[in-house]
């Protein structure tokens, strides 16, 4: 309901460069949930520590909600997603729901590898550039069951994977991949424009992690109805 809160602000600890970590903050704003963000670094700065003491197998991004740990994006994105407000970010119609699953492992498996190279700065771009031409392609020949203009008609977690990848992009100055390509191109502007599922006053490309963010090891807290 608009206005809830959850007891406890939960606690992620990541890094603003790590694309999982955007993913987990884009779907707990997307489902409106307070987040007080810890950024740890590879050579143990920032609250590297208190992550370690909490992550059991060393795993990252982390996220903790009082004392019930969650670490795999997939099982971060999921709890949260069930733990947030309005509805589920996963399809119940099990067509829909497969399609949204296959679309989540070209983002992850395939695209993102390459997508956090580029950030990285590796030259690779070509490599980027084809895994948006798969999403173009899909965005233009979608299933007619796929009622909407997200990648499954309506948004799902399938949007908080590739935005994740497109603000790489953007990040890496590499934004021309998404604008050359009108779906998907389209499809973006959508995600920047998308008010909350959970109907409070909260966009969740709002606290994607940015460039400046990346230079001064910064993560966004999520406040809801601050």
């Amino acid at each position: 309901m608009l206005g809830d809160h959850l007891q406890d602000k939960m606690k992620l600890y990541g890094n603003p460069a790590c694309l999982n970590t955007a993913k987990c903050l884009f779907t707990a704003a997307e489902k409106g949930i307070d987040i007080d963000a810890h950024f740890i670094g590879e050579n143990g700065e920032g609250d590297a520590a208190a992550a370690a003491d909490i992550s059991p197998h060393g795993s990252y991004p982390v996220l903790r909600d009082v004392d019930f740990v969650v670490f795999g994006t997939n099982a971060m994105m999921s709890f949260l997603d069930d733990k947030g407000f309005g509805p589920s970010l996963v399809p119940r119609n099990a067509t829909i729901r497969t399609i949204m699953y296959k679309m989540i492992h070209i983002a992850s498996e395939l695209a993102q590898p390459d997508v956090q190279n580029l950030l990285a700065g590796e030259e690779n771009k070509d490599k980027v550039a084809a895994w948006f031409d798969v999403l173009e392609s899909h965005l233009n020949n979608k299933d007619t069951a796929l009622r909407g203009e997200y990648i499954c008609g309506a948004f799902s977690l399938a949007d908080s994977h590739w935005a994740a990848l497109a603000q790489g992009c953007e990040i890496a100055n590499a934004g021309d991949i998404l604008s050359s390509r009108p779906a998907v191109n389209a499809w973006w502007g959508l995600i920047k424009a998308h008010p909350s599922t959970s109907k409070e006053n909260i966009k969740a490309y709002d606290v994607l992690p940015t460039a400046s963010d990346i230079q001064s090891n910064a993560l966004r807290d999520i406040h809801i109805n601050a």
